[in-house]
C-alpha cells in the first residue's frame, strides 16, 4: 500500500533549500483545505495523511464515491500512532520532493528507506531551477519549426536593464519560486519595486531569469511519468488558465478534445514532434534522479500575426494540476468539464463542474 501527502508548498521549500521550512500561512491553508487531492489517484487500500482528517473528510464527502476506499490518516500525529499505520506501507508519493518534506515524513514516523536520499532530494532541486530548462528550450526551438522562446540567466541590474531596452518588454523570474509568486512583468520603465525584486533574488537565489513577453494566446501543458531508470512516459495534455501567473483551472476533457483545441492554432504534427522530443530530452537529463509525475508547460503564442509554439515555459518536476486533472477525469468517468481551485474567505476549494 501506498502514503500520498500533498505538500503544496513545494517550490517555495525549494526556493528556500533547507529542512527547516516554514511555509507562509497561504501553503499552509492550501494543504489544510485540499489535502485530501491524493485520494483522487489513490489505490483503494492507500492512505492520505493530512493536517486535519475532518476537514479531509468533509472537503472530499461530495466525491467520497470515487474513492470509496482511501483512508485518511493525521500528519501531525504521535510517531507511535502512526507507526501502526506505517507498518503496511512500502512507497510514498507527494506532489513533490524537497528537504522539508523529506524531514517532515521522518519525524512522523515513515521510514528512511520509502524517501528518497539526501543527495537524491539536491538533486532534484538542482534540475527543478528555472535555469536548468534553459538547454531544454534550446533544443526544442532549433529543432522543431514554428517554435519560439528564449531565456537568460543574467547576474545583475544593468543586464536586466539591457535586455528590456532590447526587448521593450519582459517577464523576470527567480529561478525557484512557486505559481504567481517570483514572476514580475515589465513594460517600459524598471520601477523601484523591480529593481528591488531584481537584488534581492540575485542576493538569495544567485541569479534571475529573463525572457521576452510574448502575446500569449493558450496555456498548456505535457504530462509524463518518469519512471527513474531512464525513462519518461507520456501521460496526457493539460490545457489550463492562469492569473497573472497563478493557476486558476483545468479543463476536464478528452486527449481528443484537447488536441482539437491546439490544432486550430498549431499543426498536430508539430506538437507531436515536440512531445517526442521532450520524451528524449527529458528521459536522458532528470529521470536518472527522479522518479514519478512531471509536467513541462507550454503556450501558443502570437508573434507578427502568426501562432507559434513556445515549447518550454516551466518544466515542474513533481505532480501538477494537469496530472490532478488527468486523474479526476479518469476517475469520474468525464462527468465534469472543468477544475477549479477557489479561494473562498474560509480557505481554498476544489470545484469541478
Amino acid at each position: 500500500m501506498r502514503l500520498h501527502v500533498f505538500n503544496p508548498e513545494h517550490d517555495l521549500a525549494l526556493a528556500f533549500g533547507g529542512e527547516r521550512f516554514t511555509a507562509p500561512r497561504a501553503g499552509r491553508e492550501m494543504r489544510r483545505c485540499l489535502g485530501f487531492l491524493p485520494a483522487f489517484w489513490a489505490g483503494p487500500d492507500d492512505f492520505v495523511m493530512v493536517d486535519d482528517v475532518e476537514v479531509a473528510m468533509e472537503a472530499s464527502s461530495p466525491w467520497r464515491h470515487f474513492f470509496p476506499g482511501v483512508r485518511f490518516v493525521p500528519f501531525r500525529a504521535e510517531k507511535s500512532q502512526v507507526m501502526v499505520r506505517m507498518d503496511t506501507i512500502d512507497s510514498v508519493d507527494v506532489w513533490g520532493w524537497d528537504a522539508a518534506i523529506r524531514r517532515q515524513l521522518l519525524r512522523a514516523g515513515v521510514g528512511e528507506h520509502l524517501l528518497p536520499s539526501v543527495a537524491q532530494v539536491q538533486a532534484i532541486r538542482q534540475y527543478s531551477s528555472r535555469v536548468a530548462s534553459i538547454g531544454l528550450l534550446d533544443d526544442l526551438v532549433r529543432e522543431v519549426s514554428g517554435t519560439v522562446g528564449e531565456r537568460k540567466v543574467v547576474t545583475s541590474l544593468e543586464e536586466v536593464r539591457a535586455l528590456l531596452d532590447e526587448h521593450h518588454r519582459i517577464v523576470l523570474k527567480a529561478p525557484w519560486s512557486s505559481s504567481g509568486r517570483g514572476v514580475r512583468y515589465v513594460v517600459g520603465e524598471m520601477t523601484v519595486g523591480l529593481e528591488g525584486f531584481v537584488r534581492n533574488t540575485i542576493a538569495q537565489q544567485g541569479c534571475v531569469i529573463v525572457e521576452p513577453f510574448y502575446d500569449k494566446v493558450i496555456d498548456f501543458g505535457v504530462e509524463l511519468v518518469a519512471d527513474g531508470k531512464g525513462r519518461a512516459d507520456y501521460a496526457g495534455l493539460s490545457v489550463f488558465s492562469t492569473l497573472n501567473g497563478a493557476y486558476t483551472g483545468n479543463l476536464l476533457q478528452s486527449e481528443q478534445m484537447k488536441t482539437e483545441m491546439l490544432k486550430a492554432y498549431i499543426d498536430e504534427s508539430r506538437l507531436r514532434e515536440t512531445v517526442c522530443l521532450l520524451q528524449d530530452r527529458i528521459s536522458a537529463q532528470t529521470t536518472q534522479v527522479y522518479a514519478g509525475p512531471l509536467g513541462v508547460d507550454m503556450m501558443i503564442v502570437r508573434v507578427a500575426g502568426q501562432y507559434l509554439l513556445h515549447p518550454c515555459v516551466e518544466v515542474n518536476l513533481r505532480r501538477t494540476m494537469g496530472h490532478v486533472a488527468l486523474d479526476i477525469h479518469r476517475r469520474t468517468h468525464s462527468d465534469f468539464s472543468l477544475m477549479r481551485i477557489l479561494f473562498e474567505g474560509t480557505g481554498y476549494r476544489l470545484q469541478l463542474q
